[in-house]
């Protein structure tokens, strides 16, 4: 059996020659604008505090409803559906020029849990702190306006939020809960701004205010198109890569066992507990984002925390389809004469780690420049936009420092299950290395098409690119190589999106996040070095 490590020298000179133009595409092309655009532009500001945004929600309670609320909670909420609207039309720079500052796309939703139980969605500005919008839902003993007397108030209100009279016409009404459409003058594109304002009556006989809301509504085709490709998404991901990845892990248990006498059953658990820890801390630091994607529904928090009960279960499916797919694909290639994995103890293994750490950085750089010109080609030739999405928003999570630990998560997960076992596996079936990585690649691929980029076939694409050259990174450099390389290109966009955030300490961890590789990979060339200098490792280990 052969016992050596994977063979294949990297062209260092052609790997760092790619890199750096690699490297240097991205930041020129995804990074500077961005951070040209925030540094000159006189108008940006930076995004307030969720404290602050709380407390305004608060003053704004108490003076518009004359209740104190019993709490407050802030959460990051964007309006998805516009806003790719806008990135689809290249209208983006144009509505925050003129519509920005009034009715912005992406706020605090602020929920006030009132004492009648009712709870009130109040919409903060980000970056002034200015309530620009609200809605109380499950009101005690509403008695809505109706009428003329709806129509006369809302008019007014509406005036007094800079609208003239004449620049407003009626859309529709709901008389049973004292709802009112207005259709106004503003526009972008072709979507059309509408003021949706509700009045209820009071005991003493005066209107309240209990809702307004002001959105672009935009085409109708455009909404049609954009659910046929979330249905088109949720099926390719559910069949292609939920039912497919099951099939994996399955399949994984059965050639763990079937291929025991080739590895050991204690290999991947170090990993796979990694992995469980750092996960399941990560489904508890996204319950905000899951609120937020709930959007104005009633205790939207309990719901929230039985989703993360929910994808914790999932986590550990997961980390078990993780220790079988390391055990199996490491059973299947030592079979198969080749040792993609070697084991800790080896000579040369902390040499190997440490070669394949800066290897795994010269690849994440070629693939992120790479990435950004697949994405400018799909830009071009079918018209691919992206938009947003709160549950992948920093701003959701309990503890962002903690989000670029997510990338190590991917890592570890995807190229055990698709790389080292679904390799191995097509490998074993099909002798022949492109088909053995094509297939894995894709029910990987399918994985990422619920990603808010559209036409939803654009990542499938996208990544199938890119997991075809993960793949030959494994197969020329091994698993550690692939590893790190994964590891760095997540880690690398997620601490960028951290440092946005703005703060020093933000821009430190995300620095730190960047570089935690090398010093990961030098512990453990020093660690193997110490452990070598006193120990002799018997040659049965090495089989």
């Amino acid at each position: 059996m052969n016992t050596n490590f994977p063979h294949h020298e990297p062209n260092w000179k052609l790997f760092s020659w790619l890199a750096g133009i690699g490297i240097i595409i991205y930041l020129l092309i995804q990074i500077v604008p961005s951070t040209a655009e925030s540094f000159f532009d006189s108008n940006s500001e930076p995004v307030i505090a969720k404290s602050k945004a709380e407390d305004a929600a608060a003053a704004f309670v108490k003076k518009q409803f004359h209740v104190t609320p019993n709490s407050v909670h802030a959460v990051h909420q964007s309006d998805s559906l516009l806003y790719g609207y806008l990135e689809k039309n290249k209208l983006t720079k144009s509505y925050e020029k003129l519509y920005e500052e009034q009715f912005p796309t992406d706020t605090f939703q602020v929920t006030a849990k009132m004492p009648d139980r009712s709870e009130i969605f109040i919409y903060v500005h980000m970056q002034k702190g200015t309530v620009v919008a609200w809605n109380r839902l499950n009101g005690n003993q509403v008695t809505p306006a109706k009428g003329k007397e709806l129509t006369d108030t809302a008019l007014k209100f509406a005036m007094s939020k800079g609208f003239q009279k004449s620049s407003l016409k009626v859309d529709r009404t709901n008389a049973d809960t004292g709802q009112i459409w207005f259709t106004a003058n503003k526009v972008i594109g072709i979507a059309k701004l509408n003021l949706g304002i509700r009045a209820e009556k009071q005991p003493n006989g005066s209107i309240l205010i209990a809702a307004y809301k002001p959105t672009f509504k935009v085409p109708s085709d455009y909404t049609v198109y954009v659910d046929k490709q979330k249905r088109l998404a949720n099926y390719l991901s559910t069949l292609g890569s939920l039912f497919l990845s099951f099939v994996l892990f399955i399949l994984a248990i059965i050639y763990a066992s079937l291929y025991r006498k080739h590895t050991s059953f204690l290999r991947g658990i170090a990993l796979t507990l990694l992995f469980l820890g750092m996960y399941l801390v990560n489904d508890f630091n996204m319950k905000d984002g899951l609120v937020a994607s709930f959007g104005e529904v009633l205790h939207a928090d309990t719901m929230a925390y039985t989703a993360v009960i929910v994808t914790c279960l999932v986590t550990v499916i997961m980390g078990l389809s993780v220790y079988f797919s390391l055990v199996g694909g490491d059973g299947l290639w030592r079979a198969l004469g080749r040792n993609l994995w070697p084991r800790f103890g080896q000579p040369g293994y902390g040499e190997h780690v440490w070669r394949s750490m800066w290897l795994g950085y010269l690849a994440a750089f070629m693939l992120l420049g790479l990435q950004t010109i697949i994405f400018i080609i799909l830009m071009n030739m079918n018209g691919a936009w992206s938009t947003t999405d709160v549950t992948q928003s920093p701003y959701n999570l309990a503890a962002p420092w903690l989000f670029p630990l997510l990338a190590w998560c991917a890592a570890i997960s995807e190229e055990s299950v698709y790389r080292l076992f679904g390799i191995g596996l097509m490998k074993r079936w099909f002798k022949n290395s492109f088909v053995a990585s094509l297939i894995p690649t894709i029910i990987w691929a399918l994985g990422h098409v619920t990603y808010p980029i559209f036409p939803s076939t654009t990542r499938l694409l996208e990544l199938t690119i890119l997991g075809l050259i993960f793949s030959f990174l494994f197969l020329r450099f091994g698993f550690i190589t692939v590893l790190f390389a994964h590891a760095v290109f997540d880690s690398l966009m997620m601490a960028i999106s951290l440092m946005f955030m703005g703060s020093v300490g933000n821009v430190l961890i995300g620095l730190v996040y960047i570089v935690l590789p090398i010093p990961i990979a030098w512990l453990i060339r020093n660690f193997d070095r110490k452990k070598r200098a006193n120990l002799t490792v018997p040659p049965s280990m090495l089989q």
